[in-house]
């Protein structure tokens, strides 16, 4: 058996690592000149699960993804050079977020997740921190940063993994049960696709009814001085503040829906060091200014802001003949063979994993690592599916 994974992102070299763990031969296709350059070209990216009070389909997958991008970090070699489980606080900065974290101890939610969170006061937080803070709020223990070119870098380098730079999938085709990608230097043929090129989806027309949208997010870089050299967690309000990683602090991140403003914008700056003087003020008036960078990336998010994860159905076969509401799966027009994995939002680290590995037990026909009912809700196709008023199959694609 083998595969080609289109998009060499955390969604792109996570999927391939799970398919060549299982002794598939993957060709990971990659437009840039070397994989992770782009959302997952952020020098470093946080790692904690955002929960509600509510039960639902979010929180189940936010919590066995960020198990599993855990374990998946623990299992490789020289880990510590790209990971590190300092642990997060969620300050209880405002009226609302005090509300939500209220909830989240009256639902139980702490209770249930011993090891995931806790509640602390400001003095419990100052000390985890390291430095000074106004309020306590959530801590989580097991959350950490992770440097996502390494890690992408290091799944990539199994021996069944070949990756292909500088070669940019123009299209996708079925001929006699075998799939064909399309490059400006000829065809790659495979029994298995998937495609993880987050935005860039929808330049395949099988892909036309993914609910798409690219949301503009900029990082900003400070250097370490004596105020912030302390800091032993993340820090979180609205926004995010990291311990200094070789030399350097991050804060973000902006969100901008449809923005595709590359440039490093000014009023995202001040609105991420305005964020920063909130957190720790005393960190804020000790920076350089001059030592101040900034990156811009382009998350993909979907309209119901859970990811695209899953076997396609074919779209053109779908209209040609609608099924009715309590169809049997199994006889809707599947694409055989044709996956995506894509849509994670700000959530990649811990959603694109799991799905990577979701995806390649789907291949290999062996249990799936989510509910049934979570992956049924991730499925690329369910826009579609809706579209026809289908929500009640759509949600129980998987039995």
């Amino acid at each position: 058996m083998n595969a080609i994974v289109i998009g060499g992102g955390i969604a792109g070299c996570s999927t391939a690592y799970a398919l060549a763990k299982r002794g598939i031969a993957v060709t990971l296709v990659e437009r840039n000149a070397d994989i992770a350059l782009e959302a997952s070209g952020n020098p470093i990216a946080m790692l904690y699960p955002k929960l509600s009070a509510l039960e639902s389909l979010a929180n189940h997958l936010a919590q066995d993804g960020f198990h599993f991008t855990l374990n998946l970090l623990n299992q490789q070699a020289h880990n510590n050079v790209f990971f590190k489980a300092c642990g997060q606080l969620q300050l209880a900065f405002n009226a609302a977020e005090i509300i939500k974290q209220n909830a989240l101890f009256n639902a139980g939610c702490l209770s249930k997740n011993q090891l995931l969170m806790q509640f602390i006061n400001a003095s419990d937080a100052s000390q985890l921190a390291g430095i000074h803070l106004k309020t306590g709020g959530l801590f989580l223990p097991q959350a950490g940063w992770v440097k996502p070119v390494a890690f992408c870098k290091t799944l990539s380098t199994h021996p069944l993994i070949t990756i292909m730079t500088d070669c940019q999938a123009l299209s996708i085709k079925n001929t006699n049960n075998q799939w064909h990608v399309h490059h400006k230097n000829g065809d790659l043929v495979a029994e298995n696709v998937i495609i993880c090129n987050a935005n860039d989806i929808k330049q395949f027309s099988v892909c036309q009814t993914a609910a798409i949208t690219p949301v503009r997010g900029q990082l900003n870089f400070f250097a370490e001085n004596a105020a912030s050299r302390s800091i032993k967690t993340i820090v979180c309000s609205d926004h995010y503040l990291s311990p200094a990683i070789d030399g350097m602090h991050a804060i973000g991140t902006s969100y901008a829906p449809n923005n595709m403003q590359a440039e490093l914008s000014t009023a995202d700056t001040h609105s991420n060091l305005a964020a920063l003087r909130n957190i720790s003020p005393e960190i804020s008036h000790e920076i350089d200014l001059n030592s101040v960078t900034g990156r811009v990336a382009w998350r993909s998010q979907t309209l119901d802001y859970r990811p695209l994860a899953g076997q396609l159905i074919d779209e053109h076969l779908l209209r040609k003949s609608p099924p009715r509401y309590n169809a049997n799966v199994d006889d809707l027009p599947w694409l055989n063979g044709l996956y995506v994995n894509a849509g994670h939002g700000s959530k990649g680290m811990i959603t694109a994993p799991i799905c990577g590995e979701l995806i390649a037990n789907l291949i290999c026909k062996t249990a799936l690592p989510l509910d049934n009912a979570v992956v049924s809700s991730l499925n690329p196709s369910r826009f579609l599916l809706r579209e026809f008023g289908l929500k009640q199959l759509a949600a129980r694609l998987y039995k």
